[in-house]
């Protein structure tokens, strides 16, 4: 411990860090802005959204480069909890009328539809997609 170091100034210090800690003001106020009532911040934050979540699917495919790309996609829904239908090694059907949790990472339905469409369209480039009935289904093309 540094001069003047007490068990009190540590534990304070411990509390401040874990309070302002990592998006802390991030995720309330992405939240927000996903909320607000103009339609262009919506659309600017769910553009925004799908692009971050399409570069994260196309950085992680580069990763994980030979393995069964749908069991990573799968990996994926499960930790996050949304519900999914796997169709053999060909496709997968994804809900998409899912709920969060209220310290979900993903802050809120908005804008975890346009993360998870923009991580699948990285993840998944040479796939066909069709949405409609609160599903997305992915088909392999190949």
């Amino acid at each position: 411990m540094g001069f003047g170091s007490s068990f009190a100034r540590d534990w304070t210090i411990s509390k401040t860090s874990r309070f302002f800690g990592k998006n802390r003001i991030a995720d309330p106020l992405l939240a927000r802005l996903a909320d607000d009532p103009s339609p262009e911040i919506r659309e600017a934050v769910t553009r925004h959204t799908y692009s971050l979540g399409r570069e994260h699917g196309a950085g992680f495919r580069e990763r994980v480069q030979g393995e069964d790309i749908l069991t990573v996609v799968e990996s994926f829904l499960i930790t996050i909890g949304v519900p999914y239908e796997r169709k053999g090694d060909s496709g997968i059907t994804i809900r998409t009328d899912f709920s969060l949790p209220a310290d979900h990472p993903l802050c809120n339905p908005r804008i975890a539809g346009a993360y998870l469409r923009g991580l699948l369209a990285g993840l998944l480039p040479d796939w066909v997609s069709d949405e409609a009935d609160g599903v997305i289904r992915y088909l392999c093309v190949k």
